[in-house]
């Protein structure tokens, strides 16, 4: 089989071609922009095309079976239109080529933003889409919307997972880890509310089920590790992996999340390219329960997570050691 990966310079993209290049059967080749920093691939050489969303498509998807789309803009950070572009635009440019060229089979990696943060436990697909008032969380929504217009066109499986974490993640395993090491002291509601953690190797293992099986045709999956748990006993592992102090201070939620708003309202008013320190969306995620339900993967997908989450979190920390070795 044939597969294309977008994004394949990313966190998830690089984990994907990496695994399915090595797995027989497969002929894997990523898509990356011209720009892409390739300091994930580094170790050695992958098969890349080089192209954006934005460009005409037709040639480059020509001769595959299967697409597989983790390219996104993925911040809590920018300006709707730029959102739109990369996330609709591209994503629908992208599918459009993949049915001229007959591909068989379309993979689109979505998330759990599209339910919101109103506060989730066990919650499955049947949910209804109430994203966050934030840029990636709402075309994020729009273009798995629009993606269902073409199942009775191609193969369609969207993937939905929560709060990927793994090896070589710079947007949120890598700080985490930082903080923690630098004795991070605490965290909103004392980490009490529930998290879906999604090691990247259990999200590679529900992308290669969605390439082999025949059953789940057009239709969207949760995706985590299956063990839904605290913020602070997610902390607290990560901490004893690294051999630090987890935090144990109780921050209320309410004036962290009021500030943020100052914020967020002041960085945009000066025309800020990066992100204050704390913003709405990353408040609003941990203040209350995100904890979603895979039943219908393991059901439909025969989905079973590989590793656990402190499995998961002690590769972290050994790459974060060789990480900070490498950095001086």
């Amino acid at each position: 089989m044939k597969v294309l990966i977008t994004g394949a310079n990313g966190f998830i993209g690089s984990h994907l071609l990496k695994n399915l290049s090595e797995r027989p059967g497969y002929s894997a080749v990523g898509m990356v922009r011209k720009s892409s920093r390739l300091f994930r691939l580094s170790e050695k050489e992958y098969p890349l095309i080089t192209a954006s969303l934005e460009d005409r498509l037709d040639d480059v998807l020509s001769g595959f079976d299967a697409v597989i789309h983790t390219a996104a803009r993925a911040s809590d950070w920018g300006n709707y239109e730029d959102f739109y572009q990369t996330n609709v635009r591209g994503t629908l440019n992208l599918m459009e080529a993949a049915v001229k060229n007959s591909v068989r089979r379309f993979i689109h990696l979505s998330s759990t933003v599209v339910y919101g943060f109103t506060g989730h436990i066990n919650t499955d697909e049947r949910h209804e889409r109430r994203p966050f008032k934030n840029n990636y969380c709402i075309t994020k929504t729009v273009a798995e919307e629009k993606l269902f217009e073409y199942r009775d066109k191609i193969e369609l499986f969207v993937l939905r997972p929560s709060n990927v974490f793994g090896p070589q993640d710079t947007t949120s395993t890598l700080p985490f880890l930082q903080a923690i090491d630098r004795g991070l002291s605490g965290f909103p509601r004392g980490g009490k509310t529930l998290t879906s953690p999604c090691f990247v190797q259990n999200l590679v293992h529900a992308v290669t089920l969605c390439l082999e099986t025949e059953k789940g045709i057009g239709e969207v999956f949760n995706i985590s590790d299956g063990y839904d748990i605290q913020w602070r006993e997610f902390l607290g592992i990560m901490a004893r992996e690294l051999g630090s102090r987890p935090p144990s201070v109780s921050v209320p939620a309410a004036p962290l999340y009021g500030l943020s708003l100052v914020l967020d309202t002041l960085f945009r008013l000066f025309h800020s390219s990066r992100p204050p320190l704390i913003t709405p969306y990353r408040i609003a995620q941990v203040s209350k329960d995100y904890s979603f339900s895979i039943e219908k993967a393991k059901r439909i997908l025969n989905y079973e997570p590989f590793f656990t989450t402190k499995e998961g979190l002690k590769h972290c920390a050994q790459w974060y050691g060789e990480y900070k070795k490498f950095r001086g």
